[in-house]
């Protein structure tokens, strides 16, 4: 499960309510579908931060040079970033090396709607199972 405190960690500078001890369920660029409790991660084709509001983003990561849209409520957190795109990659890197599912019973779904990154996401998520303890 990925928790605000570790992106927090990964992203300090922040605008927004803190959110600690929050998990987030989905981590996505797309909002084609439900977002509850999602990491909204603009960059790609489709970049809309007042849909994935709508769909159930509870906080988005948020190119530093671009400025807030005023349709942002104060309590949704706003991870400040250089580039949204590494951003996304050092996040699914550091979950990939966090990663422990024996300790969570539910974890965070990575969705990109960009074909490279699906294959790279999955790419990690089977090295994982591949390098897991088997059952007994």
């Amino acid at each position: 499960m990925l928790f605000y405190d570790e992106v927090k960690k990964l992203f300090p500078e922040t605008s927004g309510i803190h959110l600690p001890g929050f998990a987030f369920l989905v981590v996505s660029n797309s909002t084609r579908m439900g977002m509850e409790k999602g990491l909204y991660v603009p960059f790609g084709d489709e970049i809309d931060l007042f849909e994935s509001i709508e769909k159930g983003a509870i906080a988005s990561l948020w190119p530093k040079n671009k400025e807030v849209p005023s349709f942002v409520p104060n309590h949704f957190p706003l991870f400040m970033v250089e580039d949204v795109y590494k951003a996304y990659i050092d996040l699914l890197e550091n979950y990939k090396q966090n990663y422990n599912q024996e300790k969570w019973e539910i974890m965070t779904k990575f969705i990109s709607n960009n074909e490279s990154e699906q294959n790279q996401t999955m790419d990690i998520l089977s090295n994982e199972s591949n390098n897991g303890k088997g059952g007994e």
